[in-house]
């Protein structure tokens, strides 16, 4: 049974994310909102708060493709404006423009050079398109109406989800994606072996797996025989189908543990392995160490004092750069083998 933390939600108000959603027009849907606002259905054992449980409903749009045609992603939204930006999609090249995908209008210069040879005013279609650039461009600059950290990384993702960035915006390490979920929990108390990590608290059979890109950067841990297996965090800024995920962002990952290169650390138990030979992540939701403590216990409200409350170690001070610099300890304490490995791959 998913036990009830707290019996009423009178202590919270309107999230300043649903707020700035709202005054621009484009009120985010009841379940978000619910959420994001902290009904106490949402503050349980299982669930959390209603933050933690938001970023679960977000993982189930990052986790899918972005697609250049349908149109589920604004699912995200009460008010559904598919409906007119289906029309622009299927009527664009009758009126000879050219669009191979709905997103990113407003930043798209083929359209800019359309409706400057078109009257909105004056031509239905050319008006149907103005409106759709416009609800894109007020979505791309939403972050500027919202103050707090912990409303700035949700907001990012949803303009992302709808907007994705071009590869070419930023050189963050695009992850490979799985098909489906594998059998890794996303529990409140997901954290604990994290934050016993930051603090150099191993249990005798665990180990700290370190995956590294090609320039041997740190990109996200995993821990092993803590808890479930192949958890893992990230310890910087990753992508995932095109959304742009903050640090601390909880994934799954899977690998054939039979195929994959790895070398045993000199450090803690563990082992670093090349981001190249993973099979793929799946995004399960933010955790509370991807807010700085002095926000965390307001970002994250029960689900923080679950955390305090069942003991976990240090929550309240524990940080992402303390993971970092436990995996660069790692990953420097290989750093021999893996030069070594890659002269004797060469020669």
């Amino acid at each position: 049974m998913d036990k009830v933390l707290v019996e009423t939600d009178r202590e919270y108000g309107v999230h300043e994310v649903v707020s700035a959603f709202d005054a621009a027009g484009m009120p985010l849907s009841q379940k978000l909102t619910e959420m994001l606002n902290e009904h106490f259905i949402h503050q349980s054992e299982r669930r959390g708060c209603g933050y933690t449980q938001a970023t679960r409903v977000l993982a189930e749009f990052i986790n899918q493709p972005r697609s250049d045609h349908e149109f589920d992603d604004f699912r995200l939204f009460t008010d559904s404006i598919m409906k007119p930006l289906r029309e622009v999609m299927t009527h664009a090249n009758a009126h000879g423009l050219a669009l191979s995908s709905w997103r990113n209008l407003d930043v798209n210069p083929v359209v800019r050079d359309f409706l400057r040879l078109h009257d909105p005013k004056a031509e239905a279609f050319a008006r149907l398109l103005s409106e759709q650039i416009e609800w894109q461009s007020r979505l791309r600059h939403i972050h500027e109406q919202v103050q707090r950290e912990e409303s700035l990384l949700i907001v990012s993702i949803i303009q992302d989800i709808i907007l994705p960035p071009s590869p070419n915006v930023s050189r963050l390490e695009h992850l490979p994606v799985l098909g489906e979920k594998p059998k890794v929990g996303s529990c409140p108390m997901a954290e604990k072996f994290f934050l016993e990590i930051a603090f150099w608290k191993i249990p005798r059979r665990g180990l700290v797996n370190v995956f590294i890109n090609d320039d041997h950067r740190s990109l996200l841990m995993e821990k092993v025989n803590m808890g479930d297996d192949h958890s893992c965090i990230s310890l910087e800024p990753v992508v995932l189908n095109g959304v742009r995920l903050p640090v601390g962002s909880s994934f799954a990952v899977a690998y054939d543990d039979e195929k994959i290169r790895k070398h045993a650390s000199n450090f803690l138990a563990g082992n670093i392995i090349s981001l190249s030979d993973i099979q793929g992540f799946w995004f399960l939701r933010l955790t509370t160490l991807a807010v700085s403590p002095k926000n965390r216990e307001r970002a994250f409200s029960t689900h923080f004092r679950q955390q305090i409350e069942n003991d976990l170690f240090s929550p309240d001070v524990a940080t992402l750069s303390q993971l970092r610099e436990v995996a660069e300890q790692q990953v420097a304490s290989t750093s021999h083998t893996f030069e070594a490995t890659e002269v004797k791959k060469i020669v």
